[in-house]
């Protein structure tokens, strides 16, 4: 099964314009075909998911979710909740992608495509703690940001 994908932005349109939240939506159903068929890592899930909601918000939201449901109180880039009711749920953060768009001299939309990359590979299974893991990932992840989201794009 597919999962439909759900992209809301919560943050003005002067940060995130109707125009850039249609591209990365149509970048993410194009992506999604290309993450299902890689192999399920260990905690796979997104197959049996109905719909993922991704939610575009800001430093101090994603701060006070990664505290409240992590118990750290530190801003982060993308936080996935694996639902176990046909539900998975990614929030990336804007604010963060701006800043490192800077830092890694990319487009901060490209930037921002990569954390929704980095959650559906979550929901695919894929863990990142350990350096193995996040290798195995981004092997996954930067191909498919290229792919789907090329430079030209942003």
């Amino acid at each position: 099964m597919m999962p439909m994908i759900e992209l809301y932005s919560h943050v003005d349109e002067k940060r995130m314009p109707q125009a850039m939240l249609a591209q990365l939506e149509m970048a993410l159903n194009a992506c999604l075909p290309d993450i299902m068929v890689l192999p399920h890592g260990p905690d796979y899930i997104l197959g049996e998911l109905e719909s993922v909601e991704i939610s575009i918000v800001d430093d101090p939201t994603i701060a006070r979710v990664h505290a409240d449901y992590l118990s750290d109180p530190s801003v982060t880039d993308v936080i996935t909740f694996p639902h176990g009711d046909g539900l998975g749920e990614i929030l990336v953060s804007i604010d963060t992608a701006i800043r490192q768009a800077v830092d890694f001299q990319e487009p901060w939309s490209r930037e921002l495509f990569r954390y929704m990359v980095h959650g559906l590979l979550h929901l695919q299974g894929y863990l990142d703690a350990d350096p193995a893991d996040r290798e195995l990932m981004f092997s996954y992840q930067e191909p498919l940001v290229l792919r789907h989201f090329p430079s030209e794009a942003s």
